[in-house]
Formats: structure tokens, sequence, C-alpha cells
């Protein structure tokens, strides 16, 4: 048999940790029942977007899982870094769906740059937006990462897929308008983002 959670616990080094051991019990909560039920439906027969397969977002929102990349202050549970309760969380979910599973963790993605390079607005203004505990019941934002790759069979090298940034217009006392060329693949739910973020490269000085 396989261990059970209290050795998985000592094993993976987080026995003493209950906000990750909540974040287990969560992520298996729902694995084990809005996914595993979406499965057994036929979800996995076709690659188009629903609103069964939509209904998870809001299971994820609803258990805390939507949360475990944000900071308390954002209304996260997790102190300093998430990986692990990521991988949990992650974990978890795709024992009945690797789908589910990277749906989960899509939003995650696209906060990541935002989180190691955003301005202190741009934080605060994302962050807010994506979390389920500040909306108060209100519209989640959800987030795609833009991910420069070959397109698939068109033998291509990634660096040919690089993007450029610059600046088309910029009046005085407004935010600038950014003129963003990228090529290559939006790789995460693009059906149901509400905001992109994409890695480019500067090709304006001002930037």
């Amino acid at each position: 048999t396989l261990p059970g959670d209290d050795v998985r616990q000592v094993m993976w080094g987080f026995a003493d940790r209950y906000d990750l051991q909540m974040a287990v019990q969560a992520a298996r909560s729902v694995a084990r029942g809005p996914v595993a039920r979406l499965v057994a439906n036929g979800a996995r027969n076709n690659h188009e977007w629903s609103d069964e397969k939509a209904s998870l977002l809001k299971s994820y929102d609803e258990s805390g899982i939507t949360g475990i990349f944000l900071d308390p202050e954002y209304g996260g549970f997790v102190e300093g870094p998430k990986n692990m309760a990521l991988a949990l969380s992650a974990f978890e979910l795709s024992w009945v769906d690797g789908g589910a599973a990277t749906c989960s963790m899509a939003t995650d993605l696209a906060l990541a740059p935002i989180h190691e390079k955003g301005t202190p607005e741009q934080k605060d203004t994302y962050f807010k937006r994506c979390s389920p505990a500040l909306q108060g019941g209100g519209k989640v934002w959800r987030g795609s990462f833009a991910l420069t790759e070959p397109l698939p069979f068109v033998g291509v090298d990634t660096g040919v897929l690089c993007g450029k940034m610059r600046i088309a217009e910029w009046k005085d006392g407004k935010e600038p308008t950014i003129q963003v060329e990228k090529r290559g693949r939006f790789i995460t739910n693009m059906d149901f983002a509400n905001f992109v973020t994409a890695a480019v490269e500067s090709d304006d000085p001002k930037i």
C-alpha cells in the first residue's frame, strides 16, 4: 500500500506545517469530489472549455486552492515560499486529472512575474483582483502566462519567436500605451483569462 498521510508528512518534511496539511486536505476534497465527477461524466473526452469545467474554478476559490499562491495580506494563508504548498495541491489534483492540476496553477504562473518584478501598484492591483477572499464573492480575475516556444510541427527555432516591447504613445500625466509584439503560444487558460503576462525584450531606450 502507499504511505499514509502521517508517513508522507514526515517523508516530505511538513509534519509540523498545519497550513500545508490543510492545503492537502482541501485539494484532495476537490479532486475526489468535483474533479472526479467531471471525469466520470466524460469531461476529458474533448479539449473545449465548458461551463462544467468552469465550475471547477469556483471549487478552487471556495476550497482555498486559488489563494495558495497569494501572501496573507492578499487573502492567502501560507507564509513565506509557496512552492511546496503548490506542489502538494497539484499532486492531489493530478491523482484524478492532470488537466485539473494544471488549471489550478495557471493564474499562479501569470502572477509569478508580477510577484518577482512588478511595481507595488501592479502587485496591489492584480493580487487583490485574483484573491477570492478579497473579492467577497465578486468576480475573481484569472491570468494567462505567455510562453515563447516553437509552434507544433513547424520546425522553427525558439529564438525566432521572442517578443519585443516599445512605447507607442505617452501623453503627459498619463500612463504609457505599450506596443507588444509576441510570437509564440499562450499556453495556459486563454479560454477564461482576464489578463495576460508575457515576457518580452525591450525595443525602446525609454524602457
